[in-house]
């Protein structure tokens, strides 16, 4: 299979900064620029105008005129869908739900280019881990470039250490020691403020959003299933997740936690911390330069924050891996060959050191400088509205990525031993990539109600009894029982494709 031919399981893809490495853009090199068409999401505070320095460096680097649809994440998925159905598409288009049925119907009639064997051809692009080609499979076979992400530095505690110190705690490293801390913030109130808390968090409405870290490392995996002696098994339905309800009920009923999480929303649980009101947030590393920044506004001016990499549960030492990519620039297979290589081609020098430096960073002496061997964002890079929207389609691996940027030499040279820490005890979803045609249909009615009543048990509205008894009704529903099966069958499929 793919992942097979790329001779990489997880290898490290970092360069020096300022290295330009090697400018796979030949292929588009020569005659006029190729005009290229692209449908993408975009996360900046607005899109980039149509004269956007960085975005002609991009079109000048690549011999190409770009033109780009920007689409924001709260209506991303309504457009691609539309896209997709109308049999108009962009010479490239970013789906970011690949398990979206109506998506994989069209890849497996034959609407994308097949880049299982092409794609091997372009070596940045190769550099992705195994995990990252795995995840996009469809039977077997890569119908889009991957959107590659890190896999290490996910969600796990941001920990005010100024608060352990002047507590004379250490950093936690198990579930108790965490709740033990979480006491001590609330009981000794580091900032001297009535109603302080341990973790600030919120869940969402089918699952338990940002206090999951914590449900996961209960439960050993990544998020509802796991495997035992090569089966899926559903954690829901496993005694893990009772230690963990109680867990949580119990923090609850000693206000260790927000008493309105089940209302909060992202913003909201992170300015509990910003108020010196919690001593912790769960959130990636990539995080603590910002917060660090917000906190001191507020005049917390001895303000720090650290990053957990594992937690240690009733099965070890645990870590979220992330799945390796966040989507797939598909090109429809009315795109003529030729332009198809080009694509590649340029998506490959997107994944190269040069394209990722441009996309990140900018322009050397421009958008940043170089200070002790670290990127330095100018003053102009800091205002742009639009900065490092190209990050949005050039990505390359970097184990590190989830670090960001901001962090001074000696700093950054520790988060990246906690990344190697986290790497060695993290687990991924072992459903990632797969489909349930039930679950497509019904999964989202059964995790509303499954997370409706654990938020229920978690504020004492409803009994651990009640949380035993629908675990007893799911053991017996049939088309949720389905769903289980469906997965396990698509997990052998590709266990038995990817030996």
């Amino acid at each position: 299979m793919l992942s097979a031919c790329s001779g990489s399981s997880e290898k490290e893809n970092t360069s020096p900064p300022g290295a330009s490495g090697s400018s796979p853009a030949s292929a588009l090199e020569g005659g006029s620029p190729t005009e290229i068409s692209i449908l993408s999401i975009f996360y900046q505070k607005e899109p980039p105008a149509a004269d956007n320095e960085i975005l002609k460096e991009v079109e000048k680097r690549t011999n190409t005129k770009l033109d780009i649809t920007w689409v924001t994440p709260n209506s991303f998925s309504e457009k691609v869908n539309v896209t997709l159905a109308s049999g108009s598409m962009p010479d490239l288009t970013l789906v970011t739900d690949t398990g979206n049925a109506a998506f994989r119907a069209m890849a497996q009639q034959g609407a994308f280019w097949d880049l299982t064997e092409l794609i091997k051809s372009y070596p940045n692009l190769m550099k992705f881990p195994d995990i990252t080609f795995t995840n996009n499979l469809i039977d077997g076979r890569l119908y889009g470039v991957p959107r590659v992400r890190p896999t290490e530095g996910n969600a796990q505690p941001l920990i005010r250490t100024d608060w352990l110190k002047s507590l004379g705690l250490e950093m936690p490293k198990t579930v108790d020691e965490l709740y033990a801390v979480m006491q001590a913030f609330k009981e000794k109130a580091p900032d001297g403020q009535d109603g302080t808390i341990g973790l600030s968090g919120y869940v969402n409405q089918d699952n338990m959003g940002q206090f999951g870290f914590i449900e996961d490392a209960f439960n050993g995996t990544s998020g509802k299933y796991k495997v035992v002696d090569g089966r899926l098994v559903d954690v829901t339905l496993e005694p893990s997740e009772r230690q963990a309800l109680e867990w949580f009920r119990k923090a609850y009923a000693e206000k260790l936690i927000p008493q309105d999480f089940a209302l909060l929303k992202h913003d909201q649980a992170k300015d509990l911390v910003y108020a010196g009101r919690a001593g912790m947030f769960s959130d990636k590393p990539n995080q603590i330069p910002g917060m660090l920044q917000e906190l001191q506004k507020a005049g917390q001016k001895d303000a720090d924050l650290e990053w957990l990499p594992y937690l240690e549960g009733p099965n070890g030492k645990f870590a979220s891996k992330g799945n390796g990519h966040f989507g797939m620039f598909v090109i429809p297979k009315t795109v003529p060959e030729e332009k198809m290589k080009k694509l590649l081609a340029f998506l490959d020098y997107g994944a190269s050191d040069e394209g990722h430096e441009l996309a990140n960073y900018g322009r050397p002496g421009i958008e940043f400088n170089l200070a002790d061997g670290s990127y330095e964002l100018t003053d102009k890079a800091k205002n742009d509205p639009s900065f490092q929207f190209m990050q949005n389609i050039f990505m390359k691996f970097d184990k590190y990525a989830n670090l960001g940027t901001g962090l001074p030499a000696a700093k950054l040279a520790e988060e990246r031993k906690l990344i190697d820490e986290a790497a060695e005890a993290s687990v991924t979803s072992p459903i990632n990539g797969l489909t349930s045609e039930t679950a497509l249909t019904n999964g989202s009615d059964y995790s509303k109600k499954i997370q409706d009543m654990k938020t229920k048990v978690i504020m004492g509205d409803r009994s651990l009894e009640d949380w035993d008894k629908l675990v007893e009704q799911l053991k017996t529903d049939k088309t949720y029982l389905k769903i289980n099966e469906e997965f396990n069958a698509a997990y052998q499929a590709r266990a038995n494709a990817n030996p």
